[in-house]
Formats: C-alpha cells, sequence, structure tokens
C-alpha cells in the first residue's frame, strides 16, 4: 500500500469500523491494518482467518465507497485492480490459474468456473489500469531530468 492510500484508510477508519469481522476489528485494534511485510517495497494489509481485514462477505472498502459513489475510493490500487497485474516486463496480465506460475486458488482466478471474457467482466479494473498507466506516463514525461 502506498502513503497515500494507508492515510485515507487511517483518516476513515470509523466508517468502516462496524462492518468488520469481530476478529479483524480485534486484530486492527491491537495491532494496527499493516503488516511488517513488504511487497514491491510497500506495506501490507493485515489478514486474519485467511482473509483480509476488510474482507467481510466482499471487501468492506469496495461497499463503503460504492455507497459514496466511487467502489475503489478507499481501495488500495493493488486491491482495486485484482486480478490485473503487471509482470516482469511492465505488462499488464490477468492472473489466473495455471498462469505465471499463479499461487493463489480461487475460484475468480479459474477461467472454466465462467463463460464471460475477461475483458468483458474486468472493464472497470481494465479502464483504472489505464487510468493508472496513463498518469503514470505524464509524470514521468513531465519530471525534468538531470541530464
Amino acid at each position: 500500500m502506498y502513503a497515500d492510500e494507508v492515510d485515507r484508510l487511517q483518516a476513515n477508519l470509523k466508517k468502516f469500523w462496524s462492518l468488520l469481522r469481530p476478529e479483524a476489528r480485534a486484530l486492527v485494534e491491537k495491532k494496527g491494518f499493516l503488516t511488517r511485510r513488504r511487497r514491491l517495497g510497500e506495506p501490507t494489509l493485515r489478514s486474519v482467518a485467511g482473509w483480509c481485514v476488510f474482507f467481510n462477505q466482499g471487501c468492506v472498502l469496495h461497499k463503503v465507497g460504492a455507497e459514496e459513489g466511487d467502489r475503489f475510493k478507499y481501495k488500495p490500487a493493488v486491491c482495486a485492480l485484482f486480478p490485473i497485474q503487471m509482470d516482469e516486463q511492465d505488462r499488464w496480465y490477468v492472473r489466473q490459474r495455471g498462469y505465471k506460475r499463479e499461487k493463489w486458488d480461487l475460484f475468480c482466478l479459474d477461467p472454466a468456473s465462467t463463460s464471460v471474457p475477461a475483458a468483458e467482466s474486468l472493464q472497470a479494473e481494465i479502464a483504472l489500469a489505464q487510468r493508472f498507466a496513463e498518469e503514470e506516463d505524464l509524470s514521468t514525461r513531465s519530471c525534468p531530468t538531470n541530464e
């Protein structure tokens, strides 16, 4: 999670609190919602009983954001994009069972579990990935270099 995402969750934690599972509330109260573990240099969200602390019959962050008109408002980028991810060559791909040594065995990563193509079911996530890529492209073009 990026620092601005951590700040956004911390500032709005009260909005999510009553929606968290009891065991998730207890863990967040005791240790916070971040682990010491890092992924790509950034801290990760805690999990309890095998699920993200913000999971309760779906993503609590997604639910609250959707109620406020933007389902991605509170979700960390990596979560909002799931199952879309960048590979080692900075190319976007859809995580799926049996592809690129996928570790998670989730029904949602199994192409056989649906007849809907990913290009249709992931339209919002693809649009978000495009937006992030365009923002990154703009920021790298607008930054002066030391040449």
